[in-house]
């Protein structure tokens, strides 16, 4: 019988990012061959067991054979060998939380039986380190020019919050406003396209709109408005922000440096990844079979 196809489903789609990362499989036999001087058999053992490192994926050291590719991409950068040299990793990165750290584990149980398809790395990272990494790619995502930037943001902050699957359902439907409430049961609740959140998720979502529009034009502009620190401050205790966030002190800067480290504390706790070699293994082996193989 045919193996039922492993899915990430169980996992909240906003605690999953994907990333995919193509390699030049004629720079990859060349190195072995020509470089090392190795025969076409043992390169490709040798390649079946290739990985890419975690640096690759983010961009961070990415080089040849590796690269990204667009729908542009006709040739491979490095040496020009055409698309039919081509392959495909694809990374799932999963920022975990305790909310779903069980379905996490029986996900991770399965991949592991499929050990050579997925290579699964769970890199160290501070709670900081993957706030700061989430910021990046919020930042990277964002249309800052639309002026529905700031509703976007908000919606991204309460997923991070609590991450659910029923979000896609509740985003399908649409968004048209996010809306401060002391009388939610729960941290949030959505009708008619309005999502209501807490004093808690509102400022979480200030807290975010105020850090990543400033470094654009925008300059610190959130929901409130565009505020200096002081003012920015002063909202967030109006709210009820800071007295559920339990900071008590008066001094500006001190109060939202814990406020970032509430936020902080509110999010996912580590960094899982699951790399599918599944389209690299399958392109490998039909190119060594047609260009080496007598």
């Amino acid at each position: 019988m045919k193996k039922s196809e492993i899915s990430f489903d169980s996992i909240p789609g906003s605690a999953r990012s994907e990333i995919s990362l193509t390699i030049c499989l004629k720079c990859a036999f060349d190195f072995f061959t020509k470089q090392l001087n190795l025969t076409p058999r043992t390169a490709y053992s040798e390649l079946k067991k290739h990985l890419p490192e975690e640096t690759d994926f983010t961009g961070a050291s990415t080089a040849r054979p590796h690269f990204f590719k667009t729908a542009e991409t006709k040739k491979c950068p490095y040496c020009k060998a055409a698309k039919k040299w081509f392959a495909d990793f694809r990374a799932i990165r999963i920022d975990a939380h305790p909310s779903f750290e069980k379905e996490r584990k029986k996900l991770w149980t399965a991949l592991k039986k499929a050990s050579e398809r997925f290579a699964l790395w769970h890199p160290e990272r501070t709670t900081m380190q993957i706030f700061s990494e989430w910021l990046e790619r919020l930042n990277r995502r964002i249309d800052f020019a639309n002026n529905q930037w700031l509703l976007d943001i908000g919606i991204e902050t309460v997923k991070r919050y609590a991450p659910s699957n029923s979000w896609d359902e509740v985003l399908a439907e649409g968004v048209h406003r996010l809306q401060l409430s002391h009388q939610v049961d729960d941290e949030w609740h959505y009708e008619r396209q309005w999502l209501y959140v807490s004093p808690r998720l509102y400022g979480n979502a200030l807290m975010v709109q105020h850090l990543l529009s400033r470094s654009h034009y925008h300059g610190g502009r959130t929901f409130e408005g565009h505020l200096t620190l002081h003012e920015f401050v002063n909202r967030l205790r109006k709210t009820g922000y800071l007295a559920v966030q339990d900071i008590t002190t008066h001094d500006a800067q001190e109060a939202f440096e814990q406020a970032i480290a509430r936020l902080v504390e509110t999010g996912p706790v580590a960094v899982y990844y699951a790399v599918d070699r599944n389209d690299y293994l399958a392109r490998l082996k039909e190119l060594y079979e047609k260009q080496f193989k007598n």
